[in-house]
């Protein structure tokens, strides 16, 4: 009996010190993660494009008013050959317990607006971090800072920081990653630096938000033999007419918050307010208020070239990508849909597109733009990842 109870002490005793290091924010155990410094060589095409240059608040709107005047012309000066190497900021997380599903590799993007920290949430992780999500399912995932953004290398926003390069740098790091080379080429750092090591995933999907589920999709034209599958989040083809820059009022990012964003030159905007932020991402009664002045802490710069390039890099057919899609948004999303997602899609330009597969699309309820940000994250999250397993991913 008393071996027994000794037992019984020793495991009470084992279990309470788990709880006091769970309670007191040690890390979680279910996920290993490392923090990447990514050397992408990128080779693109960009233009040279006619438009007024940012250097402060004023110029912001400026900038805003004149591109999306009617009698505005778009005018291309010349091509702008890039030919050069950028440090993306990333982190790739796996389980820390290898399953099955550990050799898939989600590499997701964000959109414009945000940085890597969209898709890993820190308030209540366990409802709204995607990175979370896919981890406990087994999966691996790579997110990353686009370019201009987040940790991310900040070159000119004009000629340089446009939908060309930011599709190459997406392709050089699935390629990296494919090749098992991500780990050995880049600068890693954090506390799994030493543990995670000649990682090469045997398959890859593609996760977008918004722009950059725009960026995937011009990816799997151009790059077909690289991705497995693809869930495109906060974009959808329709006819309805677009909402534009105009709609979301910005401001020089140096200007608007000097601390956070001294470093930004010339070119560089933010969305200005709050309440700009819950008109674009977030649908009334979907979210916490305190989720909203969470958004306002981790807004990002965006680039105006990256709202430039967009007439002249259309998504084109993917006509030799054969691998699952699934298209998943908001039911009233505003800016992709103005409001109402229902009956919106448009399956003609669909088959278009993507010619030699199955599209797949789902309506999150009483979600708005941005699904990580919405009181029922972590049920979007189930879908997403149960169509991933049911398609073999």
């Amino acid at each position: 009996m008393g071996n027994i109870r000794f037992l019984v002490l020793l495991g009470a005793l084992a279990l309470a010190q788990i709880v006091a290091a769970t309670t007191s924010g040690a890390a979680i155990t279910f996920k290993q993660c490392i923090q990447l410094e990514v050397p992408v060589p990128v080779v693109a095409t960009n233009q040279n494009y006619s438009m007024p240059r940012v250097d402060s608040n004023i110029d912001a709107i400026d900038w805003t008013v004149n591109v999306t005047t009617r009698s505005t012309t778009p005018h291309i000066f010349n091509s702008v050959n890039i030919n050069n190497t950028f440090t993306i900021s990333a982190q790739l997380c796996v389980p820390s317990q290898k399953g099955p599903k550990a050799d898939v590799l989600q590499i997701a993007t964000h959109g414009l607006g945000f940085d890597k920290i969209y898709w890993d949430v820190e308030i209540n992780p366990e409802e709204y971090s995607y990175v979370d999500a896919a981890v406990k399912k087994g999966y691996s995932i790579l997110t990353y800072d686009r370019l201009g953004t987040g940790k991310s290398q900040r070159p000119d926003a004009y000629t340089v920081v446009q939908i060309p390069t930011e599709v190459e740098i997406l392709a050089g790091l699935t390629k990296l990653a494919r090749s098992g080379k991500l780990i050995n080429s880049s600068k890693a750092s954090g506390t799994s630096s030493r543990t995670i090591s000649d990682f090469r995933p045997s398959k890859v999907v593609q996760v977008g938000h918004s722009f950059g589920s725009y960026l995937i999709a011009l990816l799997l034209s151009r790059h077909v033999e690289i991705s497995d599958g693809a869930i495109l989040t906060g974009f959808l083809v329709t006819k309805l007419p677009t909402i534009n820059v105009l709609h979301y009022d910005h401001e020089f990012a140096r200007e608007h918050d000097p601390v956070r964003f001294g470093q930004y030159p010339s070119g560089y905007f933010v969305l200005n307010t709050k309440s700009c932020l819950q008109k674009l991402f977030l649908r009334k009664g979907a979210f916490e208020p305190e989720m909203l002045d969470y958004t306002e802490k981790i807004k990002q710069p965006e680039a105006v070239g990256e709202y430039a390039s967009e007439g002249s890099n259309p998504p084109s057919p993917a006509v030799g990508f054969k691998g699952p899609i699934q298209f998943f948004n908001g039911e009233f999303d505003n800016y992709i849909c103005i409001g109402d997602c229902r009956g919106a899609l448009d399956e003609d330009t669909v088959k278009l597109l993507f010619p030699n597969t199955t599209v797949y699309t789902y309506l999150q309820p009483n979600t708005g733009h941005a699904l990580t940000m919405a009181t029922n994250a972590s049920a979007g999250y189930q879908v997403m990842l149960n169509f991933l397993d049911e398609k073999g991913l």
